[in-house]
């Protein structure tokens, strides 16, 4: 065996098609209960130098655990024992990750027993190990019951097998108010055990944490975010009751196989580089996009939704922040944008456990993958949209033990908060010149104010004022650049008018406003106007104001004493004082 080089991308995204000569045989023997069996089969990583080396391995298995193998660089692979001598035998240097997969699944399965039994008698926190769907879809339901003030079940349609695809919306505002929204996705592939638990940590501290943790309580107040812990339901059943190490969704194909890869099936680039047209192929795109009902809900659900402002989609493992594109090698043209949000991410991540996760175009630094959810989110809905591959890089793959599932969801919430608090802040807004508190009757007011954007560029026509008088309905009003600021118009108020007003600057991803990144926050502005016959402006008309009345007495045009305008203090204005008298 020789050393191994440093562990690099280990990802899930991309098992490679079983293009070339017989795939590995799986799936042959079961247990009496039904559950697939990985006798013999190890996980190894090679370094594969010249094409005959890749025509090799892939003659020995087609499960790369390891996205787009390169020549010249290390990638895993599982295969079985006795194939390692090929290996030997061509001269190819190798390192074994996982000796024995069996024990380890079995040992996985007989824990999770244990595990249950444990919870249940003795209240172990949900987190301790990991939960199947149905236990997943009844913590969606505690939390709802638990905060039916701040969130709700949502679904994205259902899956083949008519399982709904459920989620959490979170948010303080009823919906359809104006909000950047946030999505995340987890379980694409069923096999990624790692990522609904995660998930299901964002979910679990945005709501029990909400009031009590400043960040957290700021995001929940500014936006609403939306979690899809399971995107392929079958699946992941599946993983639970009968291959664990299964990875697509449980189509029947024309050809006998089942499943497509739903992280191929997207309309982005769909059908290129990094999908598989062979249905047995982990990588199998389906026969279209949006083929698959699981891929097709979701599409539905986001389509309409013109605030999401960010999308995270969770797989395992690698340790790796994605972005796109990920099916072509061009740039997306908000790079800068990107580069910036992922560096928050990554610092959000390293803070937690100071584990250490690459960032980067995913193109360049993963491989070609058509066909992805963030490409589609970024292209059609135009949030953010990322890939992010968590824990490990190699050591566990696909079958993380309990103890990592905590450290790997914190550092993970880290680095997804990181990504809400930067499109949150999208644009910066510094008020230069606007009315006070009360103004003068009649008379408009101007607002003047900078705006920078921080993430992407402003929208045309993107800056604006928003105001509501007298508690109507809300209007708004554009701003324009004049003399290096942004400058708009307040209308003119009469007597006793109240005025509420921000100013909003929509940038590519997400809407700031001022004077509070919030929608209901505002400057108040007013025309006060005194208490009629009040002289003396105590608040009251009493006898001290019958009294300036009486010295007024007389012609005296403009005098606070002529109540009826008629340009002399007289009788008449005498009676409507007393009128008036308190």
């Amino acid at each position: 065996m020789v050393a191994i080089a440093p562990m690099t991308a280990g990802g899930s995204r991309g098992d490679l098609p079983a293009a070339h000569g017989r795939p590995m045989d799986v799936g042959l023997e079961t247990d009496p209960d039904g559950q697939e069996r990985y006798d013999g089969q190890v996980v190894v990583r090679a370094l594969l130098r010249r094409p005959r080396d890749m025509m090799l391995m892939q003659q020995l298995t087609d499960d790369a655990w390891t996205h787009g193998p390169r020549l010249g660089d290390w990638s895993d692979w599982r295969l079985r024992r006795q194939d390692m001598d090929a290996l030997r035998a061509a001269g190819i240097a190798f390192d074994i990750l996982i000796p024995d997969l069996q024990p380890l699944v079995l040992a996985e399965r007989e824990r999770l027993a244990r595990s249950a039994t444990a919870q249940a008698k003795m209240g172990e926190s949900w987190f301790a190990d990991f939960k199947n769907l149905a236990q997943i879809n009844a913590r969606l339901d505690e939390l709802v019951a638990a905060r039916p003030d701040l969130c709700s079940i949502v679904t994205a349609g259902s899956s083949i097998e008519g399982r709904p695809i459920r989620g959490i919306r979170i948010s303080k505002h009823a919906p359809g108010t104006q909000v950047p929204g946030f999505v995340f996705t987890a379980t694409q592939h069923a096999r990624e055990w790692a990522v609904p638990m995660a998930a299901m940590w964002f979910a679990d501290q945005l709501v029990e944490r909400h009031g009590l943790d400043t960040r957290l309580t700021a995001i929940v107040d500014r936006s609403e975010v939306f979690i899809f812990p399971v995107m392929n339901p079958d699946g992941y059943q599946h993983s639970w009751t009968s291959s664990r190490l299964w990875r697509k969704n449980r189509r029947l194909n024309s050809g006998g196989s089942y499943g497509v890869d739903l992280n191929r099936n997207w309309g982005a680039g769909w059908g290129g580089s990094g999908s598989s047209g062979t249905q047995s192929s982990d990588t199998y795109r389906g026969t279209a996009a949006f083929s698959e009902p699981e891929t097709a809900g979701f599409r539905n659900w986001a389509t309409p939704k013109s605030n999401l402002a960010g999308h995270i989609d969770l797989h395992s493992y690698s340790q790796l922040v994605l972005w796109p594109y990920s099916y072509q090698s061009a740039l997306p043209p908000d790079t800068a944008a990107y580069q910036r949000v992922a560096t928050a991410m990554q610092n959000g991540v390293k803070s937690v456990n100071n584990r250490t996760y690459q960032a980067g175009n995913s193109w360049s630094l993963y491989g070609a993958t058509a066909g992805c959810a963030e490409d589609w989110t970024y292209n059609t809905v135009g949030s953010m949209g990322f890939c992010v591959e968590v824990r490990d890089t190699g050591s566990y793959g696909f079958v993380m033990p309990a103890s990592e599932i905590l450290p790997n969801a914190k550092e993970n919430l880290a680095g997804a908060m990181g990504m809400m608090e930067e499109l949150l802040a999208s644009a910066t807004i510094t008020l230069l010149q606007g009315p006070g508190e009360e103004i003068e009757p009649g008379v408009s007011s101007t607002v003047r104010a900078t705006v920078t954007a921080n993430v992407g560029n402003l929208l045309t026509n993107g800056v604006r004022l928003s105001y509501r008088k007298n508690n109507g309905p809300v209007n708004y009003a554009l701003m324009t650049q004049v003399s290096g600021a942004w400058q708009g118009t307040l209308p003119a108020l009469a007597c006793n008018d109240r005025l509420a007003w921000s100013i909003e600057a929509e940038a590519t991803f997400a809407l700031t406003r001022w004077p509070q990144n919030l929608p209901d926050a505002a400057r108040v502005t007013e025309v006060p106007c005194g208490v009629p016959g009040d002289l003396d402006s105590n608040g009251i008309v009493d006898g001290g104001d019958v009294g300036l009345l009486l010295l007024q007495f007389g012609a005296c045009t403009g005098c606070s004493g002529d109540l009826d305008g008629n340009g002399t203090v007289d009788a008449g204005d005498l009676g409507l004082m007393l009128l008036l008298f308190s």
